[in-house]
C-alpha cells in the first residue's frame, strides 16, 4: 500500500500499527519549499513518545490506587469500596496529577 501528498503542499503519510511499536512512512514534494518530511518524521516521533509516556504514567498512578485501595479495604475485612479508601484514592489521584502540554506546547497558565 502506498500513499502519497495529495496536493503540492502537503504529506503522505502511511502507518501500520503492531503490537509493540508502529511503522510509518511519511512524503511529501522535494519542489516545495515549505513541505519537510523529515522534520514531520521528528515532530510526529516526538509527539508519539510524549503520549507513550503519559500513558506510562496513568498506569502507574492507576495502579498505584488501585493497591491502596485494595490494602485498605482488606485491612478494614471488606472487600466492599468503604469510605475511608474513596478518601485514600481521591488523595493519592491529587498527589499524582501532573499538568499536561495543550497542542500548543504550553502549560495551563502559561502566557502565549
Amino acid at each position: 500500500m502506498c500513499y502519497g501528498p495529495v496536493v503540492p503542499d502537503g504529506y503522505g503519510v502511511c502507518y501500520n500499527p503492531h503490537p509493540n511499536d508502529i511503522i510509518v512512512v511519511i512524503s511529501a514534494f522535494k519542489s516545495h519549499a515549505e513541505t519537510q518530511s523529515d522534520y514531520f518524521a521528528y515532530t510526529l516521533e516526538g509527539s508519539l513518545l510524549q503520549m507513550k509516556e503519559l500513558c506510562l504514567k496513568t498506569r502507574e498512578d492507576y495502579d498505584a490506587v488501585a493497591d491502596k485501595i485494595r490494602n485498605t479495604s482488606l485491612h478494614n475485612g471488606s472487600m466492599q469500596e468503604n469510605g475511608s479508601a474513596g478518601k485514600i484514592a481521591k488523595q493519592l489521584v491529587r498527589q499524582n496529577e501532573t499538568e499536561v502540554p495543550n497542542v500548543n506546547g504550553r502549560l495551563k497558565g502559561d502566557n502565549p
